[in-house]
Order: structure tokens, then sequence, then C-alpha cells
């Protein structure tokens, strides 16, 4: 199917082009000029003190400046030129320390394109400028020359001079004029639209957008949200069918089994038959209860009934089993996300058995609150101390930080030697 605009007949924006475009060779090349001299300067003398604190404050105010440069551009594009080019992701933190700071600057890679493209909006701003504006206003003069060219005298004579003692000072001259007038600015509206096309928009969307690879670990990084959190909600299914269905269905049986005990039991007689009997079903019953046992033991680690109710009341529970005393303080503006909740349970109930078996405690303090939108869980205790991640001794500390990190989220562990103990697990909400 042919597009909508293939049988229009030719406008004037196809030989003057559109104001929209006008507008923007006018604009852009102001604040693309000033901006990148401005920028190339902080630039130089970031270099030239970069041996020093004051460098890398200059270097990170350099980048700050791009990104706010490319939004300003950005602005212009979307509003003049209606190319809609999505923002790159916010800054990264530069961290405590000039090694840190610096490795941040290094690999703000959004920053540097952006400070790339401003610079490149110098040369690229005033060849538009010269181009768009300046060749229009010279063509728009030339085509209504014939309106005031009789208005004009140089050294007594009617008429602009061209080529040496030539002058425009016939209406045929005057004519002519217009008409190359018309034809410059044909060619500055099509120029401009080349311009625009070819280098700005391309050079805009590669530069002021977030990079390929930016994009391919946004993509990436959703794929496996939406993976954990489908996995939640299938381990949460799981849990209903056991607890609903072969729980439900094990504890009929254990049921039947314990009436047929008590029949056995009222039957009169000692019979082999009889007896063997009665040893039968007092084993299966037996057995029945340990899969029962089991089986919930297996539903709790699935999902925890408790997590129902919030985290908050999870970990309560865990704290009433600890068996030594364990603190608890929530600061939880809002309910964490399933899988994060999750994660979060499974890490206390861990760190908590962790300090009754393994480091010797007397007690436990759980907190968790919400801070930047990442989740930090906190778990100290007073025991011995020296825990480490991948160390044996069954800690599983090793295992957490594993299932810390599939949803980007990460386990500190604070453990001298001699204690006390703090673990912290950060899950990002997001």
């Amino acid at each position: 199917m042919p597009p909508k605009t293939a049988g229009r007949r030719p406008g004037p924006a196809m030989f003057l082009g559109t104001p929209r475009e006008a507008a923007y060779a006018l604009l852009a090349p102001v604040p693309g000029i000033v901006c990148g001299v401005v920028l190339l300067a902080l630039l130089a003398l970031s270099l030239v003190a970069s041996v020093t604190q004051v460098g890398l404050a200059l270097l990170v105010g350099v980048l700050a400046a791009a990104r706010a440069t490319g939004a300003l551009h950005r602005t212009l594009l979307r509003g003049l030129l209606g190319e809609h080019i999505p923002a790159p992701r916010p800054r990264p933190r530069a961290g405590r320390g000039f090694v840190r700071g610096l490795r941040a600057v290094a690999t703000d890679g959004d920053g540097w394109r952006a400070a790339a493209f401003t610079v490149a909006a110098v040369p690229l701003g005033a060849l538009l400028f010269a181009v768009s504006t300046a060749m229009r206003l010279y063509g728009l003069a030339a085509l209504t020359y014939p309106l005031w060219w009789r208005a004009v005298e140089e050294d007594g004579r009617r008429g602009v001079g061209f080529a040496g003692d030539a002058r425009l000072d016939t209406w045929p001259a005057a004519l002519a004029t217009a008409a190359a007038g018309l034809a410059v600015l044909v060619f500055a509206a099509w120029s401009t639209r080349g311009l625009l096309a070819l280098v700005v928009r391309p050079m805009a969307r590669a530069l002021l957008g977030p990079g390929r690879l930016d994009e391919r670990v946004h993509v990436l990084e959703e794929t496996r949200a939406l993976a954990v959190q489908d996995s939640a909600a299938t381990l949460r299914r799981i849990e209903r069918d056991l607890h609903d269905g072969a729980q439900s269905r094990l504890v009929a049986v254990a049921m039947a089994l314990a009436r047929a005990e008590d029949r056995l039991a009222d039957a009169p007689g000692d019979a082999p038959q009889l007896v063997q009997g009665r040893a039968l079903v007092a084993d299966a019953l037996a057995d029945s209860r340990t899969a029962i046992a089991e089986l919930r033991d297996l539903v709790r680690g699935i999902h925890p009934p408790a997590l129902n109710d919030g985290l908050d009341v999870a970990v309560g529970t865990l704290a009433t089993r600890a068996g030594l005393p364990v603190t608890t303080r929530f600061d939880l503006p809002r309910r964490p996300p399933e899988a994060i909740e999750s994660i979060a349970y499974f890490c206390a109930a861990e760190l908590i058995t962790n300090a009754t078996r393994h480091a010797g405690a007397s007690r436990v303090e759980v907190a968790a609150y919400e801070r930047d939108g990442v989740l930090h869980l906190e778990v100290r205790d007073d025991g011995h101390g020296g825990a480490r991640a991948g160390r044996g001794g069954g800690s599983g500390l090793g295992g957490l930080a594993q299932r810390v990190s599939t949803v980007d989220g990460r386990l500190l562990i604070d453990s001298p030697d001699g204690g006390p103990t703090t673990v912290t697990a950060r899950l990002p909400l997001g």
C-alpha cells in the first residue's frame, strides 16, 4: 500500500522548507555554538588539572554540562523537528574517593557521547546557520530586488553594482536577480533539509540517546526481571497446588489410616494376620505423617505462608522461632514486589539460622528499610564473627549472594574476627 504522501502535489514546503526546519536552523546553532565553546574550555581546563581533585571536579562538571546541553538539543529536536529521542540513563554516582570518582566519570558513556555531540555542534551549527539563515536572507533580498532597486543609488546611479562596472539597474536585470534569489531560497531549503536529514538527525540519534549497549542491557534487565517475577508467581502457584492438593490428600490418607489403626486395635484376637495388619497400618500411618511433615517443609521453602501477610509478619514469625532474642525494625512505606520480598525473607531466615547455629550469638537485630528505591535488609548479631561468603561450615552466604544477584542486588558482609557480624542485602525495588 503506497504511503499517503505519494500522490500529493509538491507544495511550497518542498521548495522553501517548513517553518519548523527554518526555526530549528535559526535557534539550534545559538546554544550549540555557545555551549560547545564553553564545554571545550571546561574540558581543556580539566585536562590541564587532571592530576588533582579540581581536575576531576571539572571533568564531572563537563559531563554534567554535556548532559544538560544534550537535553536542550533533544527538546529542540522534539519541539521543532518532531524527532523523539529517549533520554539516556542518569549519570552514575561518582562515589567517594578520587579513584572511584575517576572510574565513574570515565565509564559515563552517555555523558561522553553528549559531549561529542556538543563539540560537533559548533561547526555544524555554524554551517547550518550559514546555509539556512544567511542564504535565506540573501535569497530573500534578491527575490524582492524589483521592489527596491530604484530606491538605491551608488555614485549617482540607480541599482546595485555587479561585477565591476556592471550594474543591476534595469528591469530585466532586476527580474533576473529575483529569479536568482528564488533559486537561492530553494537551494537553501534543500540544503537545510539535507543537512538535517543526513547529518543532524542521525548524529543526534547516535549521540544524544541511549547507546546500543545500554539499550541491550536495559532489554536484558527487563527480560530478567520478568523471568524473576514469573518464577516467583510459578513457585507461588506450586505452593498453593501442593498445599491445597497433595498435602490435603496426604492428610486425608493419614486420617483414614488412623481410623483403620483404631479399628484394628479394637478388633479381638491375636491372629498372626491381624498382628501383621496392625503393624503394616502403623508403619503406613508413620510414613504418611513423615511425608506430610516433609511436604510442609517443602512448601515453606518454596513460599512461606507467613509472607502472605507481608515481610514484617514473616520475619516476626522467624524471630519467635529462632531460639534466641531477635528484635525487628521495619520502615517500608510500600510493600516490595513478590520476588524481592521472597528473597529478603530467605536472606533473613538464613542469617538468623547462621547466628543461632554457627556464630554463637546471644541476640540478633533485623532491620529493613527503603532508601533511594532500594530495600536494605540488615541482620546484626553479637557472635564471634569471621563469616565469609563461600566459607564452609554450612553458612550458605555464597548461596545468598547468588540469590541476591538475580535481581541486581548486593550482599555486604562485615564480620571481623571476634564479631559482631552485620550482613546487609541490598535489593533494588525497580
